[in-house]
């Protein structure tokens, strides 16, 4: 964005600052696309960082998986806000009236993960989607669909994507 500034993912962010345009969709440039989000500030109100959201079919629906890749290095309050973008986006285009999150974890007890995870669901029990806050979820959950949207930071959500990919991809070239 620095130096291509007149590239097809800049004028992208320009046309949504203008209301030109309503979203963003991009094969490119990841970081590019996320930096713009950064540049543009133009994110859901209490949202400060981007973050990357994918649909997984699993078996009782489409969830969405969230960050897959935006940022390794979170805080609490990126993963409580990835839970809110990710809840909208269940509401809004996939038409779940009430979202379940969770947030993925090395274990669904209550005590288990590392100071990231605790202090974010601490966050989520204290919000206003305690009530659609499922706690701590496992990646053996993901296809099951134990709730609609699972929260991570980007290097997790990065390592469950390419997994998925290579599943799909063994499954596919299995049934050839």
């Amino acid at each position: 964005l620095r130096t291509k500034r007149d590239s097809s993912i800049a004028r992208c962010w320009e046309l949504m600052g203008s209301r030109q345009a309503k979203a963003l969709v991009s094969a490119g440039n990841t970081g590019a696309v996320a930096a713009g989000g950064l540049f543009s500030k133009l994110f859901l109100p209490g949202v400060k960082r981007p973050g990357i959201a994918v649909v997984i079919p699993t078996m009782t629906g489409p969830c969405v998986l969230l960050d897959v890749g935006a940022n390794s290095s979170c805080k609490p309050e990126h993963l409580y806000q990835y839970g809110v973008m990710g809840a909208a986006y269940a509401r809004r285009i996939l038409n779940i009236e009430v979202p379940r999150i969770g947030l993925m974890n090395i274990g669904t007890e209550e005590g288990k993960g590392n100071e990231l995870v605790r202090e974010t669901r601490d966050l989520f029990k204290a919000s206003p989607y305690k009530d659609s806050f499922s706690g701590n979820v496992e990646g053996r959950d993901l296809y099951q669909g134990s709730v609609n949207v699972f929260v991570c930071d980007g290097f997790v959500g990065n390592v469950v994507l390419k997994v998925s990919e290579g599943m799909l991809d063994m499954v596919l070239h299995m049934a050839a």
